[in-house]
């Protein structure tokens, strides 16, 4: 076929996949038109070529036919897409939503440890409530609370009953954030269950029959985990190398996980294709002996898909190892059957079967940055390794094998780069330089690994030698990172929309079509129109006029953005002075100038002295004075601030407000703790005399159900009156 990709059957079908599958999430077409579409995309291709298949000798492909079949693929994926977003089990858990239920089921993926709790999913087979058992086939999200120190036996396969109530689970907390009631979704998930402790889950004996995860998997994980326990000492080594080799990078200290961020090595906690990669070539170096005849080959290579199927499912089954490992079989399998298998196609086809089992799939980051990196690879790597050859000296040999490996660094960071921006608003220039020793000492830290599961049941001291050198290469892993981390612009906030990033690949794939056929000047203009381009779009985007106020939701607690025009005030930063990066991250995405002032209400003074602003203002009490605005502590959490165009009053309690009665604001924000009829009336008398046109109302965290009733009631009675939500924000002009 001479018509799209035509060297490239898996990637013009990819291509066609992933644009239905987007169709399918941003336009408003329900799946019976995607239905309709499909057929009567079908029935055309088959109309245009069945002349073709009655005369073989002059048939021919058409462009119509090649572009209705292309249609009737990505319109078969918009369907498939469209009817698992849009659609939900009957009967399904939504039905008891508000309700204490007992849910039976098994646990479907690896639960997720970290201090304070765990989180799994299950597979919900049966719903028991008011004494009536309910058969059905749906999904849920757990939570489960833990004492300190408590551990969690729940293992992903086991049969578990869940007593708990059912709600939905909460969207965004503000613009931009993460969104888990989206994602949830898109993996047929919705609704949630929260259990006070451990023994609101009850497990249950496993059943007769050979059971995959209960026979294989958990007991080799758990001789895995237990190889690491045992030949490691306690410390940050221990958990990167099982967060390295068994995907639980939850257990990383928080200054680890954010300096491996920062370097843009997070890729080398996650199990990827890198892990996949070295597990694949170690095992079919050990089957080579295998390959002389036909059956060897096959026998070969059933072990080899038997060895990286079951790591990914030791591991978690994530996007980016399914790729890999589907990616690695492609390839070993083409040269069984004695075909090239070409790199770009075998990471088609991979992906192909990661979408056919799952579309949503797509909007997995591990999913896009596992095939950023390993497109960039392909496409970079050849041609920057080629300008330092090889020669026949051990230096030149020496120089020309570092060069490669800085080139496989920067050709997976080159791709990768556009996505983790977009996705996570970074990016890390320290990475070009900090991926080589990164990657090398946790390459080898895990060959080291490796021998360690092997003689771990042997007595002796082997393997605590192979586990005392697996140490000593993580520990020289996480010094180089957290060096890198440490050193100016390791880090710089950067976030690209959608449109910029199509423009890189597309510049980036010009780039070296042109550079390959020596066109160096259309190479440059190339070049100089895709720096224009930029240029004008971020030129013409429009800016955000930024609203006189705007609450930020962190969790139960809340900052409040105070604009004067010319300057921001913030008001509180929550209970843990990490919250500032997000904050500022609100205050550029509603177009706030970033906080002159930082003022405390509700947070410590060790928060507000951590704040990194020019003016604060803690518990202590006086006042402020900004070019724009003045903001003065009344009293004991009593903060009034003023500028030309609005004031804002900020109280923590009715008995604190009704002292404040002459206290007049344009806008006001009152944390109330307790609210029956007294303080109705009291709220009442107050609104009456300062006249404030806008009110936040802010419930108290052990506020009684009915009382929250009457506050909502209430604000429905009074207008200019809303209630705080936690995962709604709050702007007024």
């Amino acid at each position: 076929m001479r018509y799209f990709l035509s060297a490239l059957p898996a990637v013009r079908l990819l291509a066609c996949a992933v644009a239905g599958i987007l169709a399918a999430t941003t336009l408003p077409v329900p799946p019976a038109s995607w239905l309709v579409f499909c057929l009567t995309a079908g029935i055309l291709t088959a109309a245009l070529l069945l002349p073709g298949a009655l005369r073989p000798a002059s048939s021919r492909l058409t462009l119509p036919s090649v572009l209705l079949y292309l249609l009737a693929v990505a319109g078969s994926f918009a369907l498939y897409a469209s009817s698992r977003y849009s659609f939900v089990p009957v009967p399904s858990l939504l039905s008891w939503a508000g309700r204490e239920v007992i849910l039976s089921g098994v646990v479907d993926g690896r639960p997720q440890v970290a201090p304070g709790g765990a989180g799994f999913q299950l597979h919900v087979r049966e719903v028991f409530h008011e004494g009536k058992r309910t058969a059905l086939d749906d999904r849920a999200k757990i939570f489960v609370r833990l004492p300190a120190d408590a551990g969690f036996q729940v293992q992903e396969g086991e049969f578990v009953r869940v007593k708990g109530h059912i709600g939905l689970i909460a969207p965004a907390s503000n613009r931009g954030e993460f969104d888990p009631r989206q994602q949830a979704r898109y993996r047929r998930i919705h609704v949630q269950i929260f259990c006070a402790g451990p023994w609101g889950v009850l497990r249950e004996p496993p059943g007769k029959g050979f059971d995959l995860f209960m026979t294989v998997v958990n007991p080799a994980r758990g001789y895995l985990v237990g190889c690491i326990d045992g030949r490691f000492p306690p410390g940050r080594e221990r958990e990167f190398v099982k967060g390295m080799i068994l995907g639980e990078q939850e257990l990383l200290p928080e200054e680890l996980s954010d300096a491996f961020r920062r370097t843009g090595t997070a890729h080398v906690i996650a199990v990827s294709g890198l892990h996949v990669a070295l597990l694949a070539w170690a095992v079919n170096l050990c089957l080579q002996r295998l390959k002389v005849t036909t059956a060897g080959r096959w026998m070969a290579f059933v072990l080899f898909v038997s060895v990286l199927a079951a790591y990914c499912l030791v591991t978690g089954n994530a996007p980016s190892i399914r790729r890999a490992a589907i990616m690695s079989a492609v390839m070993i399998g083409g040269g069984v059957l004695g075909r090239k298998s070409w790199p770009l196609n075998s990471l088609a086809v991979s992906d192909l079967l990661i979408l056919l089992f799952d579309p949503f799939d797509l909007f997995n980051a591990g999913f896009l940055m596992t095939n950023g990196a390993v497109l960039g690879i392909l496409m970079l790597h050849g041609p920057l390794s080629g300008v330092v050859p090889t020669g026949r000296g051990r230096i030149r040999q020496v120089l020309a094998a570092l060069w490669s490996g800085f080139c496989v660094s920067l050709s997976a960071m080159a791709g990768v780069s556009p996505v983790i921006a977009t996705i996570f608003g970074t990016f890390s220039p320290s990475g070009i330089v900090a991926n080589l020793p990164v990657v090398f000492f946790s390459n080898l830290a895990m060959y080291a690994a490796l021998p360690l599961f092997l003689f771990h049941p042997v007595p002796g001291g082997i393997a605590s030698l192979f586990a005392l050198s697996s140490w000593i290469f993580a520990k020289l892993t996480l010094f180089f990172t957290l060096l890198f981390s440490h050193m100016p612009l390791a880090s710089v906030e950067l976030r690209p929309d959608r449109f910029e990033v199509m423009l890189f690949y597309a510049m980036l794939g010009t780039l070296l079509f042109l550079i390959g056929r020596r066109a160096w000047g259309r190479a440059a203009i190339a070049l100089l129109a895709g720096a224009n381009i930029i240029f004008w779009h971020e030129l013409a985007r429009p800016v955000p006029k930024p609203p006189g106020m705007v609450t930020v939701n962190l969790g139960r607690e809340m900052a409040v953005l105070f604009s004067s025009g010319s300057e921001t005030v913030l008001v509180d930063a929550g209970r843990k002075s990490k919250a500032w990066d997000r904050i500022l991250r609100q205050a550029d995405l509603w177009g706030f100038a970033r906080p002159k002032a930082v003022v405390g209400l509700m947070s410590p003074d060790t928060v507000v002295a951590a704040m990194p602003v020019a003016h604060r203002l803690d518990s202590s009490g006086g006042s402020l004075v900004l070019h724009s605005a003045v903001v003065t502590r009344l009293r004991d959490r009593v903060v009034r601030i003023e500028s030309r165009k609005r004031s804002l009053l900020l109280v923590s309690g009715m008995g604190r407000l009704m002292e404040t009665r002459c206290s007049h604001a344009d806008m006001a924000i009152i944390w109330i703790y307790r609210f029956t009829g007294k303080q109705w009336r009291q709220l009442d008398d107050w609104l009456d005399i300062a006249g404030p046109g806008r009110v936040l109302l802010v419930p108290g965290p052990f506020m009684s159900p009915a009382q929250r009733a009457l506050l909502e009631r209430y604000a429905m009675t009074r207008k200019g009156i809303a209630i705080r939500s936690k995962t709604r924000q709050t702007s007024w002009p």
